[in-house]
């Protein structure tokens, strides 16, 4: 009987060297290299947190309708022209089929190409909504950052696959901190208005995507080159994860989607400052989702490694539900405060999604364990239906109740999605249900030794 196409491919296009991993230094534990990541993520979400306050002080309800108007469909464009290359990248790294200088040529290549399919998706949709209509500079500010999304996405799925936690961590927080100031630049402090936000937002792009690159030559030689075979792998892999990507993020967006078509850009703005608060709360996860995948793609022992995600996922959830509780009671006073009376209907708008923004944060955890695995699928068969209900439901509840109906749809479907989730996630483990939900003593020590610094009372337990 001869081997899977997979495991051919590897035979073939694998050079003797690429089987074995190279010599690396002894690597930090799972618990620290969460902590680090978990801290280079506040860092992340702080920036950006403080840009939007800027950009809500500077245009307003409106004109932040219209930033998420236009950023909505790039970011989608961008999830799909990335075609999982960053995941399969991981992959293929990870499990020692290609290595680096034969993967880096065929990756710079991918990008300008990849770069022109989300550009013109991009188009379309601003044609379909009314976005920006005869602004073409406008869009195409917006659509000239998809390659520039492009290049750093690629150059992480190098770091995740070599393990290069340390290059990932780098290239995740300082480029958002460099915008941060360019933003405080030509938005505020040059009074630039909507033009003065998305030429920062082009110029920040460039910066992260030089960093990135920078990042990257140490890794392997940067040159431009195609080899149809490893393309094809890449691709071939990466289009199930990219499919499975694409629906999560229209999962997460459709409402902004259905708000633009059916609402005012006002009140698209109102509803978009709501979740990006709301959304804080992923910060853990997405934290962890890249050490995860990382640590997933490179794992002997799956069934292990999975018992540490499941801990994850349950100290994860608990600071979400925390988190929230606080956040609900802050909201009525902060948005109007921090953000402007504009966007005092925001707070109510935040609340209504807590719940389901705690639930998915979950799912998310979870689901970077099955994708490491290299089973994207997984969130297919969840999600897909549930994209379904979403759109569906979506579409009477914001034509009926407006931005207040497309909160609550996007809790219930969070809800849905998680336990659905989660009962895969037995299946595909083999874990039992009390194995993935109960909490364990395990679970904080776990959390506590990855600390920097020592705890007396942990050398008694």
């Amino acid at each position: 009987m001869s081997p899977p196409p997979e495991q051919q491919t590897q035979a073939i296009s694998a050079p003797p060297e690429a089987a074995a991993p190279s010599p690396t230094k002894k690597r930090a534990s799972f618990g620290f290299e969460a902590f680090t990541i978990a801290v280079a993520r506040v860092a992340i979400r702080l920036t950006g947190f403080l840009s939007s306050l800027i950009v809500a002080r500077v245009l307003g309800a409106e004109g932040r309708g219209l930033i998420a108007a236009l950023s909505v469909p790039t970011s989608l464009a961008t999830t799909f022209s990335e075609l999982g290359i960053r995941q399969a990248t991981a992959f293929y790294l990870g499990k020692r089929v290609y290595t680096v200088e034969q993967l880096l040529p065929t990756l710079l290549t991918l990008i300008p190409l990849a770069g022109v399919v989300g550009s013109v998706a991009s188009i379309a949709y601003f044609e379909w909504a009314h976005v920006a209509e005869d602004q073409w500079l406008i869009r195409f500010l917006a659509l000239i950052t998809i390659p520039l999304a492009l290049v750093a996405s690629y150059s992480t799925g190098v770091f995740l696959g070599r393990e290069r936690i340390s290059e990932y961590r780098k290239a995740s927080w300082r480029p958002p901190v460099l915008k941060l100031a360019i933003l405080v630049v030509f938005a505020w402090m040059l009074n630039g208005g909507l033009y003065g936000v998305m030429i920062a937002g082009v110029v920040g792009s460039m910066l992260a995507a030089g960093y990135a690159l920078f990042l990257l030559r140490k890794e392997g030689p940067l040159r431009f080159g195609f080899n149809p075979e490893i393309a094809k792998q890449l691709q071939r892999k990466g289009l199930s994860y990219a499919l499975s990507l694409l629906v999560l993020m229209l999962n997460y967006r459709i409402m902004l989607i259905l708000l633009t078509r059916y609402a005012s850009l006002e009140t698209v703005g109102i509803y978009s400052q709501a979740v990006l608060i709301a959304e804080l709360l992923w910060e853990v996860p997405n934290s962890l989702s890249s050490l995860v995948l990382s640590r997933g793609v490179n794992s002997k022992d799956e069934r292990e490694f999975s018992l540490k995600v499941v801990a994850l996922t349950r100290v994860s959830f608990l600071a979400a539900t925390l988190g929230s509780i606080c956040l609900a009671i802050v909201s009525p006073f902060a948005f109007p405060i921090l953000f402007g009376q504009d966007f005092a209907d925001s707070a109510l708008l935040c609340v209504y999604m807590l719940p389901g923004v705690v639930a998915f944060g979950a799912f998310k955890m979870l689901n970077i364990d099955i994708a490491g695995r290299g089973k994207p699928w997984a969130t297919q068969v969840i999600m897909v239906p549930v994209l379904a209900l979403n759109v569906a439901l979506g579409w009477w509840m914001v034509v009926k109740y407006g931005a207040a109906g497309a909160a609550w749809c996007s809790s219930i479907c969070y809800i849905v999605a998680t336990v659905a989730y989660v009962g895969l996630y037995s299946r595909l483990t083999g874990l039992k249900l009390r194995e993935i939900i109960l909490f364990r003593k395990s679970d904080f020590l776990m959390v506590l030794r990855s600390l920097p610094f020592k705890l007396p009372f942990l050398k008694f337990t």
